[in-house]
């Protein structure tokens, strides 16, 4: 910004910048929690109230085992309505 008589006053961007960076972090551990099979989410909310203990503990903690999918529910033809016939 210009004052009158040529005089440059410099603003202080540095909470912009941090929290530009802390929101980053935080779409970054909403994305590596994905990796772990663990909510988005909420790792995405907690880093953003807590930083970086909230990356520190997604980073230590083991990730969970993926989920058992029931191969009945998955199968388009076992969810499909019996029509008794022809496909006509």
């Amino acid at each position: 910004m210009y004052l009158s008589k040529g005089t440059v006053v410099h603003e202080d961007f540095t909470n912009l910048y941090l929290s530009s960076l802390w929101l980053s972090v935080a779409m970054l551990a909403g994305g590596y929690a994905r990796t772990r099979n663990r909510s988005a989410w909420t790792w995405f909310l907690l880093t953003l109230l807590f930083g970086p203990l909230a990356v520190l503990l997604l980073v230590t903690w083991p990730a969970r085992p993926p989920r058992r999918i029931n191969p009945a529910r998955t199968d388009a033809s076992a969810s499909a309505p019996d029509t008794g016939g022809s496909e006509e």
